[in-house]
């Protein structure tokens, strides 16, 4: 999730120390843009990837941009920065993206806004509530954001704004409310309450216009959230209902190709599995790369993929365009080749006693490493007779499966609900598992 932090100093600072200026420091081997006014700064033309604009008295526009290897830019941050007499506004972009922001200031007047008591919230709500209709509502909230001595938390302008129901109500209102935030680092938080893409769209590219620095930390466009389950549901429905698998991949592309759409992985996996065809489906995990609001989990995007070699070809974008986060460790895994397995099967099949090939397979699933197929598996576990050595091996087998979207294939080996129920349970509680 992308970071902002305010620390407002306040004090006096020597003016030559803080002359309106504007710092941008560039973390990691990425290439950045940071564009000011029109005029374009890239980071590898400074020492050290810091650069410093004085003499910005006043309102300017800055945009940060990040360029991958495959030369798309993709807007990282965009604000309307004010600055006044002996402040400085200081972005570090970091290489995953994430921008933190700390602010210093001679102007002892500045400072953060306190949200108004719990007391007096509380009357303010009641007020709104107790209104009759709401066209009498929408009255009374917009009086109360359109204030400009009532501030409020993020969670307080949620609550008035949920006594409206109409989604033009609540824009409105989210708009109004957005000056009067004490706590703008987290005013995206807010944009569950919209259902629709294009008035959350709205909102950010509002935020995005309106930022004032002398109240505002962040805008909207700073941060992944992953979106809502009601939005992103909207958006799940408008791929599936697509015809054909062109169409799909089309409706797809365009989702993750929207810069104001972020995702979890869990969210990203139930859309790619809409198309079929690896090469479809690893063309949509490589566009979905930007939009992921957990990269820890990313990993779990090749359970969408059949084949070794798009696997590999994921992975391989993954590490080169700056997406391998500091747990990534994944390895594309070959299973055995016909002949290695067929050997080993004959093996495993001769041992005279059950207890003798269980052993056998025990070990061959305990490799750190032999990987096999679901197919491969299900052969050597069907070798067993018990319907609990056939489980244990099944539990054992799973980390070693090439193509785990396929391992409830194993289910066919067991006669008793209890089993399935079993083994589902452990390969959700131990690995996540969810297809």
């Amino acid at each position: 999730m992308k970071k902002i932090f305010s620390i407002i100093i306040c004090g006096l600072f020597a003016a030559s120390a803080y002359s309106q200026s504007l710092r941008v420091s560039f973390n990691g081997n990425r290439d950045f843009q940071l564009i000011v006014d029109g005029k374009t700064y890239n980071s590898g033309s400074y020492l050290d990837n810091d650069i410093v604009v004085n003499n910005l008295t006043g309102k300017h526009t800055v945009a940060v941009y990040r360029t991958n290897r495959n030369g798309r830019t993709k807007k990282l941050y965009s604000s309307t920065v004010s600055l006044s007499t002996g402040q400085e506004v200081h972005l570090t972009v970091n290489n995953d993206g994430s921008i933190d922001r700390e602010e210093t200031s001679a102007n002892a007047g500045y400072g953060y806004r306190n949200p108004m008591s719990e007391a007096s919230f509380n009357d303010i709500y009641n007020n709104v509530k107790n209104k009759w209709g709401q066209s009498s509502k929408m009255s009374a909230a917009r009086d109360i954001f359109n204030s400009s001595t009532y501030y409020f938390s993020t969670e307080q302008v949620r609550q008035i704004v949920e006594l409206l129901n109409s989604e033009a109500n609540r824009l409105e209102l989210l708009k109004l409310a957005y000056d009067n935030i004490s706590d703008t680092n987290n005013f995206y938080r807010l944009q569950d309450l919209l259902r629709s893409q294009a008035n959350r769209n709205e909102l950010e590219t509002y935020v995005d216009n309106n930022s004032s620095d002398n109240n505002s930390t962040s805008n909207s466009n700073n941060y992944k959230a992953a979106m809502s389950s009601t939005a992103f549901n909207e958006l799940y429905r408008e791929v599936s209902n697509q015809t054909t698998t062109s169409r799909k991949l089309s409706a797809a592309t365009r989702v993750f190709n929207t810069t104001a759409n972020y995702f979890n992985v869990s969210q990203v996996s139930e859309l790619i599995s809409l198309v079929t065809g690896d090469n479809n489906r690893l063309q949509l995990a490589k566009l979905a790369l930007d939009n992921i609001t957990d990269p820890e989990n990313i990993t779990q995007l090749f359970n969408l993929l059949t084949s070794q070699s798009a696997k590999q070809d994921l992975d391989d974008y993954i590490r080169n365009n700056g997406f391998a986060t500091g747990n990534y460790n994944y390895s594309v895994r070959a299973a055995m080749t016909d002949t290695e397995f067929t050997n080993l099967y004959n093996t495993i099949r001769k041992k005279w006693l059950p207890l003798t090939k269980y052993a056998a397979a025990a070990d061959a699933f305990n490799s750190t490493t032999t990987y096999f197929t679901t197919s491969q598996a299900k052969q050597i576990i069907a070798l067993l007779s018990s319907e609990s050595n056939r489980l244990d091996l099944a539990k054992l087998a799973f980390d070693n499966i090439v193509d785990q979207q396929n391992f409830r294939q194993l289910y066919d080996l067991f006669t008793t609900q209890a089993s399935k129920d079993a083994l589902d349970e452990y390969i959700r509680s131990n690995y996540n598992y969810q297809k």
